[in-house]
Parts: structure tokens; C-alpha cells; sequence
């Protein structure tokens, strides 16, 4: 037995030795991961994977949430049912995780949210009485409750007594009338006065009890009170003002009148003059109030509407669902399915943030001589649709007031309610006057020094413009235009445009022979892009440039200008500057090949500078056509992983003119905000991300996992 007892406490020991390793190597593993976890949690650290970039933010987008002053709040309302189609849990999730991003990258100022509509009643309650709350909607409420308490409170109880008290004289003509006995014309006269009375009081206790409904629901209905107290003060200041001149007109044609009856009919004017000039004094009151953007923004959450609430301390906006999903396909609209739509979250959310948390504004005047609006068009069926329209809502979008300018029609610039901090003018060429019947001179005045001057003066010595220019036919067929601004351009900035050369691409087929193989032989698309804030941003190499002339930087600049440049075309074969159209014509018809003129220009060409003195700060693009809708929106089918898909031709064509903006607005921090993300499905980028998470499976997490074995291992031995 004393032999036995050495070896029982001996195991013992063991086994406390065994178990306490056990224990303390558990305990560093789970200490491991506990502190890789909260490492990774707060960082920013992501790897995208997705050729969309689903899984990641923009170099703008990341500069402007990580540099939020004012607190931000995202709320999805993206529905969840049992009965729901099977493309819903793909868009949930891909909103989900977007809004995930967005909260990582600034967990100090984003706070996220996620809401069932159909299920989470009580939280879209709380949601709508927290916008309702809003400074920027809580004013506007506020006058509306004003006026609505000033009818409660006065107009209502002057029309019930004003009811009550005609009822009771026209009563007193009638006491001793005998039952059954004919009425004389007057009293008939006043039975029609007070019949109308009778259904003003059944009017009146309708529109109160309509009015308590509407005023005392979750969600009060104001914009709705609002028309009924219009309609209510319009039709009751006319009927009181008919009844009248009733009475009066009915008082002088009989004769048969007592005191009391001719008392009656004709002092009705006088006794409704009150209350009718309160009526009008309201009406005009509701008129001017402002519409109430909280019942706008209110419609767009109902239940199934798949809406994202972006808030902040004082204002709130709604992306409904087409603003996040719109259909690639126009012709399909709604019923579009997820691979038939673009997935713009980024894009939209991020310019929603902006307009939330800008509270300046800068405006930007589209400048035109003649020809048809820029911005707005298309409002009859068959007339074309305006060619900067979608131009004007993607600014729009990103916080800016967009406004057209037609220096033909009025030397002043547009008002803009309210007044802009800043005021960017884009100044296009001028458009020369129609030509008369038969080839005659235009009766139009055409562009000139006045105009000129009108805009430059608008402009001002510290102004800010983007002037677009390049190359444009003149009134005589292929003989090019002048530029009205070339002068302005060349002694304020040192910078001429050729308006003389019109840059082409053509295919070398020989020595000293050339082809055009394509249909836009003279847009520029293989473009050397310099280093500048102007140009970042990935999609910025993107770019077409059509009907470009050479600009000419002077060597001397004037004081104090320094100009960058943004694009150049650089010297490739077959990329010239043509100046005699007419005899490259020839040339095709003759010899169906092209050879190059002596006159002819080689490049490298400047086709886009940028500029700035003191204040001032201008941008020169030489591509008459590079913004227009058509150019800077064009999509084209292209076939990926998941079938047909319509993606943007020239993204870097919208870079270019918004980057431009944001610069001429001494915000560079706001360029390149979202990416032109064309679908919302997640694809594996390339072979070599494929085999990058391959790796990660087979190798990486399994090593993680033998290190923490050795580590046990380790320990144990000791």
C-alpha cells in the first residue's frame, strides 16, 4: 500500500498537468480569434472579388464618409414575406451589404438599420414620426397646423354662426304663417336662402369630421386638408357673394316686403362682407403655402415599395426602388427582372449623402445662343428629347441646381430661388442662324459682341466656366467655324482652339495609304490621360471624345495663369488633323484610300486643359459633342457570365464633365463619388481572384488551423 500511493498522486498530477494545458490552450486559441476578430472588425480592411465592385466603395465615396461631420442614418425597407418572388432575396442582400460597407467605413458617424415593413409596424411608426420630427420638414408642418387651427379655431365658428343666425331671422319671418297656407313670393324667396344654409351646415360638419380624421392619424394628411380647405374657402366665398346679390336683386323687384323680410335680403352683403373677406384672406394664406415635401417622401414607404431612408439630425430623403434598380431595358419598366436591371447603390447613396449633408448649394447655367433647349424637351409626342436632360438629372442628383441660359433670348442670367453659393457657367459654341428659303441670308441677328460680353461679364474676372468647344461645320457645307470665344480663351488663358482641323482614326492599309473603317472615324477613344484631380477615379481612361479640334497652350501665358492639361491625343499613325474636308472626299470617290495632305497637322494633340489664376478656374474641352446624353450615357449589350447585359460605353465622358464641376467648385474630395456599376449580380472578377479563394480554402485556413494545433502541441510538451 505505501508503495501504491506515490503512483495514484503521480497520475493525479498528470492529469491536472494534461487538463490545465488543455485549458490554457483553448483559452489562447479562443484569445486568438477573439482579438483577430475585433482587429478585422475595425478596420476597413476589404478585398473586392466582384467585377461590379458589389463589395466595395469608391476612392470618392470612402474620402467622403470617412470625412462626416453630421451623423448618418440608413434604413432599409426592403420587405420580407413568405410569398415573396425569388429575385427579392437578391436584392435584400445586395442592399444589406452595401449598407454594411457604408456603416464600416465610418462606424462613429453611420448608424444602420434594417426594417420588414409588412411586419415591423411599430418600428415604421417610430421611423415616420422620426422624419416627421425633422427641421426640414418640421417647419413646413408647422405652418400647415397654423392654418388648419386658424379654421378650427376662427373660420369654422363664425360659419356655424353665421348658419345659426340667418336660420333664426329667416325662422321670424315665418312665425304665424298658417299650416298649409300659400306662401307669398318673398317668404318663397326666403325658404330657397335658407335651404341653402341648411346644406352649408351639413357641408360644414362633414369637412370638420373629415378634417379630425385626417389631422389625427399616424401619418396626419395634411397636403389633403390643404385642398379641402382650398375647395371649402373658394366655393363658400362665391356662394356667399351669390346669395347676396340674390337677395339684393329679389328685395328690388317686390313690392310686397315687410321691414323684417326687406331687412333680410338686403343687407346679406353686409352681414357676409366679414366673414367673406376671411375666406379669401385664407384661401390666399393656404395658396402660399409650400409643398410638403414630408408627404412626398412619406408615399414612397409603403410597404412593398423596397425603399432606402438616408438621414440625418435635421433632413431626410428616400431611394425608392427604380433609383437603386433601375431596368436596363426601358421597354420592360417594371417588370423587369434582376439580371434585366443595374445595380446603382453606390452611386445613388452616395450622392443622396451629399445633398443630406450639403447644405450649400451651387448652381450651374447651361449657356446656349439659339437653337433648342438643352435641358427640358420632348414634352409632346414626337418632338426629341432634350440633349443634356439626363446631364441634368445626374447633377441634380449630386446636389447642384441646374438651370439653361439662352443668351438669344435674354442678355441676363436666370434667377435662381435660392441664391447659390456658386455659380458655374457651361458655355457651349454659339448656334449659327437658320439660312433663309433658297440659300438667302438669315433675317436672325446672329452671335455677337454683346452677347459675348453679356456672358463673359456674367462669368466675371473670378468666375468659374467650362467652355465646350471643338470642331464644327460652318453654314457652306465642310468648311469649318470660327469659335466666338477663341479670342477670350486665347488673351485671359493663353489657350486657341483650331477650329481650322478636325481630328480623325483611320486604319493604315499601305505605305502612306489609309482606310476609315469605322462610322465615328473622328472620335477619339485611344487617349492619354494626365495625372490630375479632373481625371481620377477608374473609370476616367472610359472616354470617347468626337468632333475634336487641337487645342494651342502659348507658350508665354498671361500673369499669373497656370494651365494643366487634362487629355491629350497622343501621335499614333492614322491619327491626324485634317483642314480640307472636301479633298479627302475626292479622294474616296477617286482612289477609295486616303493619303495625308502637307497642310495636314500631326499629333500629339491637347484635346482638354484646365486652368487657374488667382480666383479664377476655367475648363477648355475640345469635343464638341463629349457630354451629350447620347455620348456620355450610350450603353451597349455585351455578353458575361450570367447572359446579355447593357453597360455604359463611356463612363469616363460623365467623370470628366461632373470631376470638371466638382473642381470648378473647389471640391475635389466630392469626384469620382460611386461607379458605374451596371449589374447588380456578383461575378468572380477573374481566373486568378478564382484561384486566389481557392487557395485561401485549401491551403490558408488549414494552416491557420495546424498552427493552432502546433501551438497545443507546444504546450502540452512543456
Amino acid at each position: 500500500m505505501a508503495v501504491d500511493q506515490p503512483q495514484s498522486s503521480s497520475a493525479t498530477g498528470r492529469r491536472f498537468k494534461v487538463g490545465s494545458n488543455v485549458v490554457i490552450s483553448v483559452a489562447l486559441v479562443a484569445g486568438i480569434v477573439v482579438v483577430m476578430q475585433m482587429l478585422f472588425f475595425s478596420t476597413t480592411l476589404r478585398m473586392d472579388m466582384s467585377t461590379s465592385g458589389v463589395n466595395s466603395l469608391s476612392e470618392g465615396s470612402e474620402k467622403l464618409l470617412k470625412g462626416l461631420t453630421s451623423n448618418v442614418r440608413l434604413t432599409s425597407l426592403y420587405f420580407e414575406t413568405e410569398l415573396e418572388e425569388e429575385d427579392q432575396p437578391r436584392y435584400r442582400r445586395a442592399v444589406q451589404d452595401l449598407i454594411e460597407i457604408y456603416q464600416a467605413s465610418n462606424r462613429g458617424k453611420i448608424v444602420a438599420e434594417w426594417i420588414n415593413p409588412i411586419k415591423d409596424q411599430e418600428k415604421v411608426r417610430k421611423l415616420i414620426e422620426r422624419l416627421r420630427d425633422k427641421s426640414e420638414f418640421k417647419a413646413t408642418i408647422e405652418k400647415y397646423n397654423e392654418r388648419i387651427d386658424k379654421f378650427k379655431r376662427d373660420i369654422l365658428p363664425q360659419l356655424v354662426t353665421l348658419v345659426q343666425d340667418e336660420a333664426n331671422r329667416i325662422q321670424a319671418t315665418q312665425v304665424g304663417l298658417a299650416a298649409g297656407a300659400t306662401a307669398t313670393d318673398s317668404q318663397q324667396i326666403l325658404r330657397r336662402v335658407a335651404s341653402f344654409f341648411q346644406q352649408l351646415q351639413q357641408e360644414l360638419e362633414a369637412t370638420g369630421q373629415r378634417i379630425d380624421v385626417a389631422t389625427s392619424a399616424d401619418s396626419p394628411l395634411l397636403a389633403s386638408v390643404k385642398l379641402e380647405l382650398e375647395n371649402l374657402y373658394t366655393s363658400l366665398s362665391k356662394s356667399l357673394k351669390d346669395v347676396a346679390g340674390f337677395a339684393a336683386g329679389q328685395s328690388a323687384a317686390l313690392t310686397s316686403l315687410t321691414p323684417e323680410e326687406s331687412e333680410i335680403l338686403l343687407g346679406a352683403g353686409n352681414r357676409y362682407a366679414a366673414i367673406v373677406a376671411s375666406l379669401e384672406a385664407e384661401q390666399s394664406a393656404m395658396e402660399a403655402l409650400e409643398p410638403l415635401e414630408i408627404d412626398a417622401l412619406l408615399r414612397k414607404l409603403v410597404p412593398t415599395s423596397n425603399s432606402l431612408v438616408i438621414e440625418t439630425d435635421d433632413e431626410a430623403l428616400v431611394l425608392d426602388f427604380g433609383d437603386i434598380w433601375p431596368s436596363m431595358n426601358p421597354q420592360l419598366g417594371a417588370k423587369a427582372r434582376f439580371q434585366e436591371r443595374a445595380f446603382k447603390g453606390e452611386q445613388e447613396l452616395t450622392a443622396a449623402i451629399v445633398r443630406a449633408t450639403n447644405k450649400e448649394q451651387t448652381a450651374i447655367v447651361f449657356v446656349r445662343f439659339g437653337g433648342p433647349p438643352l435641358l427640358v424637351g420632348g414634352m409632346m409626342r414626337g418632338q426629341p428629347g432634350a440633349p443634356y436632360a439626363q446631364m441634368k438629372e445626374h447633377l441634380e442628383d449630386i446636389n447642384f441646381a441646374v438651370s439653361e441660359w439662352d443668351v438669344k433670348a435674354s442678355k441676363t442670367p436666370p434667377t435662381i430661388d435660392p441664391s447659390p453659393t456658386r455659380t458655374i457657367y457651361v458655355v457651349f459654341k454659339p448656334t449659327p442662324p437658320q439660312q433663309g428659303q433658297f440659300g438667302q441670308p438669315s433675317q436672325e441677328p446672329p452671335f455677337g459682341d454683346p452677347e459675348k460680353q453679356a456672358v463673359l461679364g456674367a462669368i466675371g474676372d473670378n468666375g468659374r466656366a467650362l467652355f465646350v468647344t471643338g470642331w464644327a461645320p460652318g453654314p457652306f457645307g465642310p468648311v469649318p467655324s470660327t469659335y466666338e470665344y477663341n479670342d477670350y480663351l486665347n488673351e485671359t488663358w493663353g489657350v486657341s482652339v483650331d477650329t481650322s482641323s478636325l481630328i480623325i482614326e483611320t486604319t493604315s492599309i499601305a505605305p502612306g495609304r489609309y482606310a476609315v473603317t469605322r462610322q465615328d472615324f473622328n472620335a477619339m477613344s485611344d487617349l492619354d490621360v494626365h495625372e490630375h484631380a479632373i481625371m481620377s477615379g477608374a473609370s476616367a481612361r472610359n472616354l470617347t471624345l468626337p468632333s475634336c479640334a487641337p487645342l494651342e497652350v502659348s507658350a508665354s501665358l498671361p500673369e499669373g495663369v497656370t494651365i494643366d492639361k487634362l487629355i491629350t491625343q497622343p501621335a499614333r499613325d492614322g491619327v491626324w488633323g485634317i483642314k480640307n474636308i472636301q479633298a479627302y472626299a475626292d479622294q474616296m470617290r477617286d482612289q477609295e484610300f486616303l493619303s495625308k495632305v502637307d497642310t495636314d497637322l500631326e499629333g500629339p494633340f491637347d484635346l482638354a486643359v484646365c486652368g487657374v489664376n488667382g480666383e479664377a478656374k476655367v475648363v477648355i474641352v475640345s469635343a464638341i459633342h463629349f457630354a451629350l446624353d447620347s455620348v456620355a450615357f450610350a450603353r451597349q449589350m455585351s455578353l458575361g457570365p450570367q447572359g446579355f447585359v447593357l453597360r455604359s460605353v463611356n463612363p469616363g465622358n460623365v467623370s470628366l464633365f461632373v470631376n470638371a464641376m466638382h473642381w470648378l467648385n473647389d471640391n475635389e474630395e466630392y469626384m469620382s463619388l460611386g461607379q458605374p456599376i451596371e449589374s447588380g449580380v456578383l461575378q468572380i472578377a477573374s481566373k486568378s481572384t478564382e484561384t486566389m479563394v481557392q487557395v485561401l480554402t485549401i491551403f490558408v485556413w488549414p494552416f491557420m488551423v495546424l498552427c493552432c494545433g502546433g501551438v497545443v502541441w507546444w504546450v502540452r510538451r512543456r
